[in-house]
């Protein structure tokens, strides 16, 4: 018998993406698990919009309640769990509402939960506390279905269900073990309207033994802030309640250390850097790449997908940026061997365009431009 799921997304206003995020999360991957997705809208204030809601749920399948009045997020999301433990399910993800999932994202999780004292497991994503994969412009590059399921599946393939233990979960995207929950309890509504609410539940959890975790074979899109914003439980200028760090503070003052001592070990930074690698990779090997200046860019139309190899100039020293959908890395540019080593690592059969190539022609009477790879001009 396949585990079962309650996958509860907290919504509070947000209008602009919370269809987003039901569609995204109703059409998840439900081969190794039954998913039932569950909509807790917390007594939203627009006009019409719990009603449009309602309907939007009924059409997709989801279930949906409205609390009578508004409750923060703490207790709302101690509904969802309370909901978990009464129906008899084996496991609940608790989610924001300004998200994208990933068709494989519960598979993934629910192999991560299962292995030993695993009480909690957050999943990776562009904007996720100190364990953020840095994106340019997550927004504008990463807040499609498709792309968030490629990223996905390029980690999946990667890491499989890989988990790395860190200091607090995230409750953006995070699964738990309604059995762990059952020991745990619920989230602390002491924290008001909301933060810091998950990293006090990750806190006791550890207490008590359990791991908490960050899956590196999953990825999900997060446009961040967007629900708080949007329930005006922080401003635009700020991304935490300083009220509710007081808490933490007092309740584990080891805990900014332990923080300070796993951003020490570098190891997130080993798997942020890795994981691009992957995604330059895989994104070159399905669409393709092209080799640019940094001044051709704005008036050359490619692929929106390709993988791009941009020649710029930065403290006066050329350098290549490779880059695919937001995602960087930059290196110096010494010579041709660093032209001619990229395109040895992503292929010449994947080059869709090269600025800098030289037409075979050019030297050699017997072989006509069209079959050229590349061969570099000097640019510096």
């Amino acid at each position: 018998m396949k585990p079962r799921v309650l996958h509860v997304i907290t919504v509070y206003n947000g209008r602009a993406f919370v269809p987003r995020a039901i569609q995204s999360a109703v059409r998840m991957d439900k081969s190794v698990a039954d998913i039932d997705v569950l909509v807790l809208d917390d007594a939203s204030p627009e006009p019409g919009w719990s009603d449009d809601l309602r309907e939007l749920c009924k059409s997709l399948g989801a279930e949906y309640y409205l609390a009578p009045r508004n409750l923060g997020i703490p207790r709302n999301v101690s509904l969802g769990l309370l909901t978990a433990v009464k129906n008899g399910y084996d496991f609940v993800t608790i989610n924001n509402s300004d998200v994208i999932f990933p068709s494989n994202l519960i598979s993934v999780l629910v192999a991560c939960c299962q292995q030993e004292n695993v009480g909690s497991v957050t999943a990776w994503s562009n904007n996720v506390s100190i364990y953020s994969l840095p994106n340019a412009d997550p927004d504008v590059f990463l807040a499609e279905q498709g792309t968030v399921d490629f990223i996905s599946d390029v980690f999946f393939e990667k890491h499989q269900d890989v988990v790395v233990d860190v200091p607090a979960g995230i409750s953006f995207c995070i699964m738990m073990p309604v059995e762990v929950v059952k020991k745990v309890g619920l989230m602390d509504p002491i924290f008001g309207r909301g933060y810091c609410e998950e990293t006090d539940w990750s806190l006791r959890s550890l207490k008590m033994g359990y791991r908490v975790c960050l899956s590196l074979g999953t990825f999900v899109y997060h446009q961040g802030r967007g629900s708080n914003l949007a329930a005006g439980l922080v401003s635009g200028a700020h991304t935490t309640v300083p009220e509710n760090e007081v808490i933490i503070d007092m309740r584990y003052p080891e805990f900014r250390d332990q923080v300070k001592a796993f951003e020490a070990t570098e190891a997130m930074n080993l798997h942020k850097s890795q994981a691009i690698d992957y995604l330059l990779d895989a994104a070159a090997k399905k669409f393709g790449y092209s080799i640019v200046s940094e001044w051709e860019k704005a008036s050359r139309k490619s692929e929106s997908n390709e993988m791009k190899i941009e020649v710029v100039l930065r403290d006066g020293a050329p350098h290549l940026n490779y880059q695919f959908s937001g995602f960087e890395q930059s290196w110096p540019l010494t010579g041709e061997e660093t032209l001619n080593a990229s395109i040895a690592r992503f292929g010449a059969d994947k080059l869709r365009h090269n600025s800098f190539a030289i037409p075979r022609s050019v030297s050699s009477n017997d072989t006509s431009a069209d079959e050229v790879t590349a061969y570099p001009r000097p640019i510096w």
